[in-house]
Formats: C-alpha cells, sequence, structure tokens
C-alpha cells in the first residue's frame, strides 16, 4: 500500500483545492417579462418553460377559499363555562 513519505503542506494542500470552489450563478433575463432566471429552469413568476404554461397560479381569492375549512354551526353555539373559584 502506497504511504506518502511526508506530510502535504497548508500550500500545496491548499492549491490542490483551488478548484473546488463554487461556480457562479449563471443567469438569462425572460424575453416577456425582463426578470432574470436560471437557464433551463422554470420561471417561477409566471410559471412558463420554453413557451409553455408549466405552473398554473392560484389567484389570491381562490388560495383565500381554499384555506377555510368549513365552521361547524353546532360548535360555535357552546360556550365554555370557567370552573368557580373558592
Amino acid at each position: 500500500m502506497a504511504v506518502p513519505k511526508r506530510k502535504t503542506t497548508p500550500s500545496k494542500r491548499n492549491m490542490r483545492r483551488s478548484h473546488h470552489r463554487a461556480g457562479t450563478q449563471l443567469f438569462a433575463e425572460d424575453k416577456k417579462s425582463g426578470e432574470l432566471r436560471r437557464p433551463h429552469h422554470i420561471d417561477l413568476s409566471t410559471g412558463m418553460y420554453r413557451g409553455n404554461q408549466i405552473i398554473i397560479k392560484k389567484t389570491k381569492k381562490e388560495k383565500d377559499t381554499d384555506s377555510q375549512a368549513p365552521v361547524n354551526t353546532e360548535e360555535t353555539k357552546k360556550t365554555i363555562e370557567a370552573p368557580a373559584s373558592k
């Protein structure tokens, strides 16, 4: 089994790792909206990818009606009484 004869110096170690850095993010400007987006990714603001509508955004009105739970009228009529203190 091969074993190093000497300890690798910090300088040599760091020179070897010089290419391990994270690359820069590339962004492309959207033709219709003018916003920046990553290439080959869905534009989250519009939901479009390569001219096709991929994600259909819900309007605020639809979100509000979907999030509301049905109200049980019997539970709203009940009252909770506090126990009598001594």
